[in-house]
């Protein structure tokens, strides 16, 4: 099941930004975050049922960027955002304005959720009957100090995420919601904050025109 933080993993070329929206989540199960409680377990591994069929997807996205300092500007982006089963996400714009040169100084990569355990120690925080969270921190020390994860306990989809930096006392945050394509949870909006020294700006994103279960050449991560 694709599920998706915020912008991030920016990389960056003179014709295309390539914003990797955090990385699909594999199907196998995962022992060690299981084990830390019956309940956090159980949503875990619904978290990897969710859209077992989905092999890989494009579609329309607009990406619209408000800054709240220096410089004083609002851009609007429009791309395409592909996801290729197990972990490959990106989305590829034909032009860079200045602010996405900037974005890459202030977001983070997320790794599978798959894989929290081996890169994370991962720690069930709470849930409330509707949204479950889930704290995050890094084994090795890194930018990111933490992670705090929202998933709602009906549909087992992350809500929403907050970036927690260590060097700075910034954080990035957003909130997602989704439409059902099908069978499957698909990205329907981001709402992101970037709150960060020298760098203030909310950031929404919309997805449209899915294209389910196409080919999507490699190429295209590579941009």
């Amino acid at each position: 099941m694709p599920s998706f933080g915020g912008v991030l993993g920016v990389m960056m070329t003179r014709r295309s930004v390539c914003f990797s929206l955090a990385a699909a989540l594999a199907l196998t199960g995962s022992p060690s975050l299981a084990d830390t409680g019956a309940a956090g377990g159980d949503l875990y591994a619904r978290m990897q049922r969710v859209n077992p069929n989905l092999t890989s997807y494009a579609a329309d996205v607009t990406v619209a960027i408000l800054t709240h300092g220096p410089p004083f500007i609002s851009p609007t982006l429009q791309g395409k955002m592909y996801f290729k089963k197990p972990d490959k996400n990106a989305v590829v714009f034909d032009t860079v304005p200045f602010i996405a040169q900037q974005a890459k100084h202030v977001v983070a990569q997320i790794e599978p959720p798959s894989e929290w355990p081996q890169v994370y120690d991962v720690t069930p925080t709470g849930d409330d009957g509707t949204t479950a969270t889930f704290r995050l921190v890094r084994k090795k020390n890194g930018r990111i100090d933490h992670v705090d994860v929202k998933v709602d306990d009906q549909t087992a989809t992350v809500s929403g995420m907050t970036y927690f930096y260590r060097d700075n006392g910034g954080t990035i945050a957003f909130t997602q919601s989704y439409d059902r394509v099908g069978e499957n949870y698909v990205l329907k909006q981001q709402n992101g904050k970037v709150d960060i020294p020298h760098y203030n700006a909310d950031v929404t994103s919309t997805f449209s025109h899915y294209e389910l279960n196409i080919s999507v050449p490699d190429t295209v991560f590579d941009q």
